[in-house]
């Protein structure tokens, strides 16, 4: 008897087993069950949710990992949206299945998704396929209570901003100190070392120069580098644009423009706020 006990238990974990990584269709949605708890939070309009989310196409190339990113997504639950154009099938409306702790993957129709778009799809999109979201519930929260974090967070990094401002001079200067190069500082705060001065008249504010440039910070590592690049100067950053007017065509240099002439307490992309940005310029040719 107890055998049979044993055997009947071994069957149903692996009928429900079987049955989280099951497809299913629920209200209009295309998703796949890997864990589900029925006692678990549910989700309701208007709650903000904390998850963690990796995008696949339809060969499992990963497009999105916000793992790796080391950030995870975030979003409001919200009734199914009836605008022209949407469809009941999205990751959005797959959200509402889910509640606090649950891992689903829902698939989007790729052909569902851009129907709308004039365009030709991406190599990495075949028609007929299923866009796949594996999503995580890691954290349901009121909108009161994510606003309360939020300005929680804020506070935490304001705080933390201003430590690394009243730092900034002593490591820019240790930078200097071990990079080899000579550098001067500018009125403004940038600091240049000119490699090459280059020949002719130097650069002014409103012309348009190619220019070849690799962006760092100070570790070394790289945000951004380009190749015969076209520049306005005057709708850059003002260190950038003040680093152009520092060389003549055919100049070289290496400029550290402090953060308050980057993006300031703006993050941008791969740069975080508050960066000090290293870029080795060669300016080529006026447009």
């Amino acid at each position: 008897m107890r055998k049979q006990l044993i055997g009947l238990l071994s069957a149903v974990v692996f009928l429900s087993a079987c049955n989280q990584n099951k497809v299913e269709v629920i209200d209009g949605v295309k998703i796949q069950f890997h864990s589900h708890d029925d006692k678990a939070k549910k989700l309701k309009d208007g709650d903000i949710i904390t998850f963690g989310l990796v995008i696949k196409n339809s060969t499992d190339s990963v497009l999105q990992d916000t793992y790796k990113e080391g950030k995870p997504g975030k979003g409001m639950i919200q009734a199914p949206n009836n605008a022209p154009g949407s469809f009941k099938g999205t990751f959005e409306n797959g959200l509402r299945l889910l509640a606090l702790g649950d891992s689903a993957t829902i698939l989007v129709p790729i052909d569902s998704l851009t129907k709308n778009i004039q365009a030709p799809l991406p190599p990495f999109l075949k028609p007929g396929s299923d866009l796949k979201y594996t999503v995580k519930v890691l954290k349901v929260q009121s909108r009161a209570e994510f606003e309360k974090e939020m300005e929680k967070e804020a506070a935490v990094n304001k705080q933390a901003a201003v430590g690394k401002l009243a730092q900034e001079p002593k490591v820019i200067a240790d930078y200097v100190a071990k990079s080899g190069k000579t550098f001067q500082k500018s009125a403004s705060g940038l600091y240049y070392s000119i490699l090459s001065p280059g020949a002719g008249a130097s650069a002014k504010m409103g012309e348009t120069w190619t220019v070849n440039y690799r962006g760092s910070f100070l570790d070394g590592k790289e945000f951004d580098k380009g190749s015969a690049a076209e520049m306005p100067l005057g709708q850059m950053i003002p260190g950038f644009n003040e680093a152009l007017t520092l060389l003549k065509k055919g100049g070289k240099g290496v400029f550290v423009i402090p953060s308050a002439l980057g993006y300031g307490d703006q993050e941008r992309g791969p740069i975080p706020a508050n960066s000090i940005l290293v870029f080795e310029v060669e300016l080529l040719n006026k447009k």
